[in-house]
């Protein structure tokens, strides 16, 4: 008779231990992605069209003004963009990754 005590004691420290589990739930997954506008000067295009770095002006809602190299989504979009350009486009955040997926030069 004594065991019987004890069941109901072992299975709340059962469901405890499983409720403090450190691993997220199934299903649950990264935010999406969301996009910012972004407006700066280019300081300078990596060789391989892969990265550029920004002077850039606030980006409401994310950061503040600086100059931050940035991944680009693809190379294409660097297409007659150089050091000294006057630019706008698109930023993707998606966790940690920030990637530009457009950008044009301003006049």
């Amino acid at each position: 008779m004594k065991c019987l005590h004890r069941f109901p004691i072992a299975l709340l420290v059962g469901v405890v231990l499983v409720g403090c589990s450190s691993e997220q739930p199934k299903g649950k997954s990264e935010p999406a992605p969301k996009t910012y506008e972004v407006t700066g000067k280019v300081v300078d295009v990596a060789a391989d069209k892969r990265a550029v770095t920004l002077d850039h002006q606030d980006i409401p809602g994310l950061m503040k003004a600086m100059k931050m190299k940035f991944q680009i989504d693809d190379p294409k979009i660097l297409e007659g963009i150089h050091s000294g350009d006057q630019v706008k486009g698109h930023l993707k955040v998606e966790g940690a990754k920030y990637v530009v997926t457009h950008l044009e030069k301003q006049q």
